[in-house]
């Protein structure tokens, strides 16, 4: 089954804001977790937490690295879509 060009960037966007979403999880998890420190200071193996950050920061990473190899694979399907033309 061939899929057209316009149709791939309709999926490369979906898949672009279902990242982006993920990026905000990771971001608002972050947030939780440092509130967390603040709120139940003493009540918290600060290690522990240090290593959950760093866990959460890693996927984040790793979903920012997908997203810059998704926009530019939706660069390289619309400028292929434009020589084209």
């Amino acid at each position: 089954m061939h899929i057209n060009r316009s149709d791939k960037i309709e999926l490369l966007i979906a898949e672009e804001e279902t990242l982006l979403e993920k990026i905000n999880t990771c971001e608002l998890c972050v947030s939780a977790v440092l509130d967390a420190i603040v709120a139940r200071q003493g009540e918290i193996h600060i290690l522990t937490a240090e290593g959950i950050l760093s866990s959460i920061h890693t996927i984040s990473t790793d979903l920012q690295t997908e997203l810059l190899h998704l926009k530019l694979e939706k660069i390289i399907v619309a400028s292929s879509e434009n020589a084209s033309h």
